[in-house]
């Protein structure tokens, strides 16, 4: 999963920052028409996301392994910010979530291009027992809230229903500004899959403390929770606390 993800990636990204400096029309007309035209040239918020889950035992051998590549990882302008975040419940998968935060596709196509961080990547695998990325494009179903860096985090994984993707979304509009207003949530943020695989839609509440996750979970996502059962076709809330592996802004 991993390597096929990362093949791939890096093969449309090779291309466009092939066309990006060279201005090549002909192979611009190939590559866009077969992706997405508009976000590779705009400046339209990209994520990474990786869901990691630790070697049996091995969770202190692989964040050794973290600090030893972060300086790197964080050393190049492209990547706007990078953050980690560990499972609240160990027992559950996965153990750990890392996103690459960039303002546009071109930027990171740009990093993700770069030697140094594709033998990072290629090397990963080595060190975890499971790996999945995927690559994420910013939607604005919610307004921008208290920006910051908040230890707390929950995650919403959601696939639309077969065809039902605007009616999905028309639901969210109904609801945003509700879900934005209560003090306790200081962001929300929502992404689309930018290949439109699984999961199709990645949502994420930041909190300043797990005092004030628990009661908007309770007061607010509880209720969200009863309607995605027949308004998605899966769903998955996931609960993360913040590491301090990365520090770059």
């Amino acid at each position: 999963m991993m390597f096929l993800k990362l093949g791939r990636l890096f093969l449309i990204i090779s291309v466009v920052v092939l066309i990006a400096f060279t201005g090549c029309e002909t192979v611009q007309d190939v590559v866009i028409d077969s992706t997405q035209e508009e976000s590779m040239m705009d400046a339209v918020p990209m994520k990474i996301v990786l869901l990691i889950n630790y070697p049996e035992g091995g969770r202190d051998t692989y964040l050794g392994w973290v600090r030893t590549v972060a300086p790197t990882l964080q050393a190049f302008d492209e990547v706007r910010r990078i953050r980690s975040y560990e499972n609240q419940d160990p027992t559950m998968k996965p153990n750990r979530l890392v996103e690459y935060e960039f303002d546009s596709f071109l930027e990171m196509a740009a990093y993700l291009n770069r030697p140094e961080i594709v033998a990072i990547m290629d090397d990963l695998p080595n060190h975890a027992s499971d790996v999945h990325l995927y690559t994420f494009i910013q939607r604005s179903d919610y307004q921008v809230t208290e920006k910051g860096n908040y230890p707390v985090k929950s995650v919403y994984l959601v696939n639309y229903p077969l065809g039902g993707k605007a009616t999905y979304l028309e639901w969210i509009a109904s609801i945003s500004d509700a879900l934005i207003s209560p003090p306790e949530v200081k962001a929300i943020t929502s992404y689309d899959n930018y290949y439109g695989e699984t999961p199709h839609r990645f949502v994420e509440f930041e909190f300043a403390s797990q005092e004030d996750a628990d009661t908007y979970i309770a007061e607010e996502l509880q209720a969200v929770n009863v309607e995605l059962e027949t308004r998605a076709h899966s769903w998955e809330l996931l609960h993360f606390d913040q590491l301090s592996d990365f520090i770059n802004e």
